[in-house]
């Protein structure tokens, strides 16, 4: 419960940077700190949260080398399990189709620590894309693929959301504030 909460809320997108009171978070899914304490280990394992020792946790930061370093090693999972899994090409470039085909080769990919890592990757991205919101087209580009275009839009949405996750305000998140 406590796992899949914090999961959740890191999708959703918490401020980058943000510390994670554990107490606050337990009293929040009205659980002890033990099992929190241990989400949270299990977090910082999958590179989804930080732990400073001695200050706690906190959610990872996303510099903009790191959110570009991200999205290339998310390109180079997807090239090699396309590869490997006979999947049609995305139907059209458009955000939502090509992350529809990525999810079809997850599903069809037999290997298991490719999708392993692929997941975990796009788990980390996740909360950046949904702070962007899709992507879109620039005029008179011509990529090779659907899927290139797509990582190149969002290789240029990447200097804009790196300097707009530093704005956020870590007041607005449930799991920060001291409500015990």
């Amino acid at each position: 419960m406590a796992l899949a909460g914090l999961r959740t809320a890191l999708e959703e997108g918490l401020a980058p940077g943000q510390h994670l009171s554990v107490v606050d978070i337990a009293a929040s899914l009205g659980l002890s700190t033990s099992p929190v304490r241990e989400a949270l280990s299990r977090l910082c394992g999958e590179g989804l949260v930080e732990d400073r020792r001695g200050l706690g946790y906190f959610t990872r930061a996303a510099p903009l080398e790191d959110v570009l370093g991200l999205l290339d090693l998310e390109a180079a999972h997807v090239r090699l399990a396309a590869l490997c899994t006979p999947v049609a090409q995305p139907r059209d470039g458009t955000d939502a189709s090509v992350e529809a085909w990525i999810d079809d080769l997850v599903d069809a990919c037999n290997n298991q620590p490719l999708i392993e890592s692929l997941v975990r990757v796009r788990r980390r991205l996740a909360p950046l894309r949904r702070l962007n919101g899709p992507t879109e087209a620039a005029a008179g580009t011509e990529p090779a693929s659907d899927v290139e275009a797509y990582y190149a839009r969002w290789r240029i949405a990447a200097t804009g959301l790196a300097s707009r996750v530093r704005r956020i305000d870590p007041d607005q998140s449930k799991y920060t504030r001291n409500i015990v």
